[in-house]
């Protein structure tokens, strides 16, 4: 029950960034680029890893992996869905700010380790390069899937950043919803 929700949130999720490109600039607020919105006085990446390397806020990821294509022949998953949340997002550098949930599996129950890693672009600072967003998800079996997302959609609130994307490995196609916030304070 909870995993079905999990997913059609995430689809929810991209289904909004998708329709995120459609705003039209009615109040000024908003720039648009041709596959990224951001709102007067996001954050940002740059914003995210100075206060991680700070020790000034925490931020976190959640996210799903779910296949949208399988191969024709072979081993073939019907429907495969990983998704975790509120997975503590570390900086290793200036360069990148990187999350290693483990990612629980809609067919098995099992936790698989999921690896991302998103980029800053060098000519755009804070921007996330949507040319290098990578994932790394160890199956639970014999293998690691490593992609780097492609058809990158990436949308800039006050408080989190969502990207949307997709990555092809196998004869496997696979989206991937990720959602960077702010540490949230509970009342």
């Amino acid at each position: 029950m909870m995993k079905t929700i999990l997913s059609a949130i995430a689809v929810v999720c991209m289904v909004f960034s998708i329709r995120a490109n459609d705003i039209k600039n009615q109040n000024g607020n908003f720039t648009k680029t041709s596959k990224e919105i951001s709102v007067a006085g996001s954050i940002d990446l740059t914003t995210i890893i100075d206060d991680i390397l700070g020790n000034k806020r925490g931020y976190f990821m959640t996210g799903s992996l779910t296949i949208l294509k399988a191969p024709r022949t072979g081993d073939v998953a019907s429907s495969l869905d990983l998704s975790f949340r509120n997975t503590l997002v570390v900086a290793n550098s200036n360069n990148y700010i990187q999350a290693n949930p483990q990612a629980t599996r809609n067919d098995n129950n099992r936790n698989n380790e999921v690896r991302i890693y998103v980029h800053q672009d060098k000519s755009r600072l804070g921007q996330v390069n949507k040319r290098n967003v990578k994932v790394n998800w160890k199956n639970g079996s014999t293998d690691e899937i490593v992609g780097i997302l492609s058809n990158v959609t990436v949308l800039y609130q006050d408080d989190s950043i969502l990207i949307t994307g997709s990555f092809q490995k196998n004869g496997y196609t696979v989206g991937v919803n990720l959602a960077i916030s702010k540490e949230a304070k509970l009342i």
